[in-house]
């Protein structure tokens, strides 16, 4: 064990690991990248965390560096949870503290899994409805501003967030909140970190307005620290914005206060089969307009093709190959409210237009859906289907272009490619087929990333349209961005991080050099997920 880890180790609750065995086993997330840490943390508790994070900004004070990253259930497709300095996983920080049934709101740790979240509050028929695989942390899905469906509109967690306990990178602890202009004048009157935080950030909300409102006008990415844009709202100050989606790049989220909502009654699945691109636009916009919500799409053709995997996809089978399947639900409050949300879509179709709606002899089918998926995203033989690009944002007006000119990229690359997405969102997630352990494949993989991307660009959409960009993406979304966003940026990364020791290397300060060479050759530990 080397002499730092035995250092911790005096001064944690929790156990610090240097053992080879236990680095391998922390070195790979969800995504394509692979880090080998120094050291990996398990503190027992905040205090622990706090030891940790005020142990390596003394370091970084005397040039030493250990870098810190944070790690939920190492499912991040980004790069995000993983580092070669010093990982800190939030396992053992994974306790509900209190449930208030009456004002719907949750007490939780940030080590607590989607899953577990879920099923403490259905309980009591309550629900966060956030999107997620069960087993990703509440502070990983803080930390990558996951998206949420609620009845009529989408959303993100942020929404459902009401304070959150941050550690700040000398280990001071602070909470947000709505702040009032009285109260914030305290805050920028503190003689800490935290009060030098609300002064430059302040600052740049008064001196660069026109550049934020410009970061505010795009709407749809999520790249960068674009929560700047929400952190002053009429009379309000809140720093949250900022940490949701930051990535652990400018603090470390140890426990929340979550608002949920009642669970509603079984929603009631449809699908409802296009013949092309064109068409599925079409009943989109249909769909949205009656105010559906849960709304996916899915390649046809990945379900005709689950039948190789032995998952029968019932229905799906009468979809055309070169088509797409559009899922949805209704689930209003009344029964006699999604009746007639039902009938105005069934008179808003054509008569060519063919809606399957959920009965006892397909119901199975319906609740098979991701399980179909993940059946055939898992079974790629040699290759693999790589998560590169997960929810890409595509202007409604452009989505047609973009999966027409998608069509030809497969042709060209001559490759099997999954497409899926989010109506709600306007998202897609593409997983292109490659294999990463020759040299010649990850050529192809970068080249059709290039490719793809000016796709993207040429539909005016945005490659983090679901998700930050992380170590991965960076490399290719940094160009696009004007110097003004970049530079507010980078002041933000400074503010919060003097000494740069959050999950440094991620977002826009990447190193294409160090993330190439950290590639893996083999991705046979990097189970596709489908949220």
């Amino acid at each position: 064990m080397n002499r730092i880890a035995i250092y911790l180790n005096q001064h944690i609750d929790g156990v610090v690991y240097s053992a080879p065995n236990v680095l391998e086993h922390y070195s790979t997330d969800r995504s394509l990248l692979k880090f080998h840490p120094r050291i990996v943390a398990i503190p027992a508790n905040t205090n622990d965390i706090r030891r940790l994070v005020k142990f390596s900004n003394q370091l970084a004070a005397k040039k030493i560096s250990l870098p810190i990253t944070v790690r939920g259930a190492g499912y991040s497709k980004t790069g995000s949870s993983i580092g070669n300095g010093l990982i800190i996983s939030t396992e053992k920080l994974n306790h509900i503290q209190e449930i208030d049934v009456r004002q719907r709101l949750i007490r939780v740790q940030a080590g607590v899994t989607l899953g577990e979240l879920k099923k403490a509050l259905g309980v009591h028929g309550l629900d966060l409805p956030v999107s997620g695989d069960p087993h990703e942390t509440i502070g990983g899905l803080i930390a990558k501003n996951a998206s949420a469906s609620v009845n009529t509109e989408p959303k993100t967690i942020i929404d459902f967030v009401e304070e959150a306990e941050i550690i700040l990178s000398d280990g001071s602890l602070i909470e947000t909140d709505n702040y009032s202009p009285r109260t914030l004048k305290k805050k920028l009157n503190q003689k800490n970190l935290e009060g030098e935080i609300y002064r430059q950030v302040k600052e740049i909300l008064d001196k660069q307005s026109e550049n934020v409102m410009k970061i505010a006008l795009n709407t749809q990415n999520r790249s960068g620290y674009s929560g700047i844009k929400s952190v002053q709202e009429k009379r309000n100050f809140n720093l949250l914005p900022l940490f949701c989606g930051s990535e652990g790049t400018l603090g470390i989220i140890t426990e929340v206060i979550l608002r949920v909502e009642p669970v509603f009654e079984k929603p009631d699945w449809f699908a409802i089969p296009c013949a092309d691109a064109k068409e599925f636009v079409r009943i989109s916009k249909i769909l949205k307009k009656l105010k559906f919500t849960n709304i996916e799409v899915y390649d046809a053709a990945l379900f005709n093709q689950a039948d190789t995997t032995g998952k029968t996809c019932g229905f799906y089978r009468k979809a055309p190959d070169e088509g797409y399947l559009i899922i949805a639900n209704t689930k209003d409050d009344a029964r006699r409210d999604r009746r007639r949300k039902l009938a105005k879509l069934k008179k808003a179709l054509t008569g060519k237009d063919r809606i399957i709606v959920e009965d006892v002899k397909n119901s199975r089918d319906f609740v098979a859906v991701n399980e179909n998926l993940l059946a055939y995203l898992n079974d790629a033989g040699a290759n693999y289907y790589l998560p590169l690009v997960d929810g890409t944002y595509i202007p409604e007006e452009k989505q047609a272009d973009f999966l027409r000119g998608l069509q030809l990229m497969t042709e060209k690359f001559k490759l099997k490619l999954a497409v899926y997405g989010s109506v709600d969102f306007n998202t897609f997630t593409v997983r292109p087929s490659f294999t990463p352990a020759t040299s010649e494949g990850r050529k192809e993989l970068i080249s059709f990333l290039r490719k793809y991307l000016k796709l993207v660009e040429h539909c005016e959409g945005y490659p983090c349209g679901d998700a930050p960009e992380g170590r991965f993406l960076a490399m290719f979304t940094r160009p696009s961005e004007d110097t003004e966003t970049l530079a507010i940026y980078g002041k933000i990364k400074e503010i919060f991080d003097p000494y740069d020791i959050l999950n440094p290397g991620l977002k826009q300060e990447v190193e294409p050099r160090n993330v190439l060479r950290h590639f893996r050759t083999d991705y046979n530990d990097g189970v596709n997920t489908v949220k």
